[in-house]
């Protein structure tokens, strides 16, 4: 099964995930996809905050995909490194959160997807490169 999301921007709306908004993860396993869909950012600083979530996403009943979006720390993105996983790019971040790199077509429960960038943010006027940005 797959479940599509949009941004969770770190633990800001990570809330979506939690059983009582998504109660549909009680019947999932880890043969089970949720794709966030841009705006993840929980590869943003490795922060204590930031490895707790990561660790309550590891320990649900389902893997977590994402496709970074305009708000995410590239270079720490990048220092993960490149594998191969179901035909396409990735960032194994641990082995239930993997990052699903952009231009690459992955086939996953027999579905093709494409992954493809976002675009610029509309706020970067009030953000700090490095920091919120």
């Amino acid at each position: 099964m797959i479940y599509i999301t949009g941004d969770l921007h770190g633990g800001i709306e990570i809330s979506k995930l939690n059983a009582k908004n998504f109660p549909q993860q009680k019947l999932l396993s880890k043969d089970d996809y949720v794709i966030v869909t841009g705006d993840f950012g929980l590869v943003f600083d490795e922060s204590k905050e930031e490895m707790f979530w990561r660790n309550w996403l590891h320990e649900r009943n389902f893997v977590t995909l994402f496709v970074d979006g305009n708000h995410e720390c590239f270079p720490l993105l990048n220092k993960f490194p490149i594998q191969q996983w179901n035909g396409g790019k990735v960032h194994f971040i641990n082995d239930s959160i993997i990052h699903l790199m952009r231009g690459q077509v992955y086939t996953i429960d027999g579905l093709k997807f494409f992954t493809m960038g976002g675009a610029t943010s509309i706020d970067k006027h009030r953000r700090i490169e490095g920091k919120s940005w």
